[in-house]
């Protein structure tokens, strides 16, 4: 293909994606299944044309991480604190490590049933399907009222941090020992205080900078320490979640110090300007991610029956534990049940998992099957739950009493 052929066809996927991205707002549903299905069409169109093929599994891990940070950073930026919302953030947390870990182990045993492999190589395997993808979740939630919005976007944020922190500790560890989850805990705690420091750093890079250029810089850094702290083995997935809501909450900080050496005032202009190049950054991410998603997808691997059945069984898991879950945390379940896709985060676990540790009967069609299945659970909640709750009193929405 020529030069000229590259980008006309750039050009014309991201028109296409935006387009997309309207019509999936009108009709409420989530943007990133028409994205798979246009990269399905273009390997189908591909194939009718021999059209050199691409080897995509180079590019999206990267590509993947790229837009999982951005995408948790974005979270961030939405996220304004009030006091009242105090109770709805700690039970949003609590839910997503419950969840996370009840689904894990669930799912697991469904995976050990089924092909007779070690548990903790199933464990492995089950990870990647029960994080909540934050990717699909918090857009989706955008039109709902702001006390649903705000449990699933830090429900799902905070599902893909200890997501990864779950996934890389059981790839170190085979048991679970006293001195694994102390190690675990110090580390959660030295990683968030780190951010905060780090993120400290930012802003005044934030305030400080005059060049017309900074808000790129800013992301860069960001993005240079998440790599770091990634390639140590570290959360660092907290530092992005904590800069955002910093860069959102400044203002709400009473300290001294931050009102003298930070312009809380100048930051309202600084954060829309932010909060504008990051969504646009996560469209243009999402946009190539799922496209080439869709493009490696076998279809075929849809036939196979024996996978059928397993990813209907891991449905049935994923949701009969989240109805027991849930009703922990919050009185009235609907719509956020309904709010528990797997995406992005899922497809980078499972890419990263190492060959060996692999089992050739839970494929990519597997993980395919189980992003369409999830997304089009959270597509029948327009239908069903956000309907439902949208007629409940205030007084009854509330998060269930501790």
């Amino acid at each position: 293909m020529t030069q000229n052929g590259i980008l006309i066809l750039i050009c014309s996927i991201i028109i296409v994606s935006y387009i997309f991205d309207v019509f999936a707002k009108k009709v409420k549903i989530p943007s990133v299944l028409l994205l798979i299905g246009f990269g399905i069409g273009l390997k189908f169109l591909a194939v009718q044309f021999n059209f050199a093929s691409i080897d995509f599994m180079k590019i999206i891990p990267t590509l993947g991480t790229v837009g999982l940070v951005l995408i948790v950073f974005e979270g961030g930026l939405e996220l304004e604190y009030h006091s009242d919302k105090n109770r709805l953030i700690r039970n949003a947390i609590a839910a997503s490590i419950i969840g996370l870990l009840a689904t894990a182990l669930g799912i697991a045993g469904i995976f050990a049933y089924f092909t007779g492999e070690s548990y903790y190589r199933c464990l492995l395997n089950a990870i990647p399907y029960s994080v909540i993808s934050s990717a699909i979740a918090i857009p989706s939630a955008a039109g709902l009222k702001e006390r649903f919005k705000g449990f699933i976007t830090v429900e799902s944020s905070f599902s893909d941090i200890f997501g990864i922190v779950f996934y890389n500790y059981a790839l170190v560890y085979s048991s679970l020992s006293l001195g694994v989850v102390f190690s675990l805990g110090f580390e959660l705690i030295a990683v968030s205080l780190l951010s905060m420091v780090f993120c400290l750093i930012l802003l005044y890079l934030l305030k400080s900078i005059d060049h017309n250029i900074k808000f790129i810089l800013i992301l860069t850094v960001m993005m240079l320490l998440f790599s770091i702290g990634k390639e140590f083995h570290l959360s660092s997935l907290i530092l992005v979640l904590i800069f955002g809501l910093m860069v959102r909450n400044i203002h709400l900080v009473k300290s001294q110090f931050i009102q003298k050496h930070f312009n809380t005032i100048k930051f309202k202009k600084d954060f829309d300007f932010m909060h504008s190049i990051t969504a646009e950054a996560v469209f243009l991410i999402k946009t190539f991610f799922f496209i080439i998603f869709g493009y490696i997808i076998d279809v075929s691997l849809l036939a196979d029956e024996r996978m059928l059945l397993i990813a209907l069984c891991t449905i049935v898991v994923i949701y009969v534990f989240r109805l027991i879950y849930l009703p922990i945390f919050i009185k009235h379940i609907l719509p956020e049940f309904f709010y528990s896709p797997r995406g992005l985060i899922s497809i980078l676990l499972y890419v990263g998992l190492p060959e060996e540790m692999k089992i050739p009967q839970l494929h990519f069609g597997l993980l395919f099957f189980i992003i369409l299945a999830t997304s089009l659970v959270m597509i029948s909640s327009m239908f069903v739950g956000d309907k439902e709750s949208s007629n409940l009193p205030d007084e009854e929405q509330d998060l269930a009493e501790e």
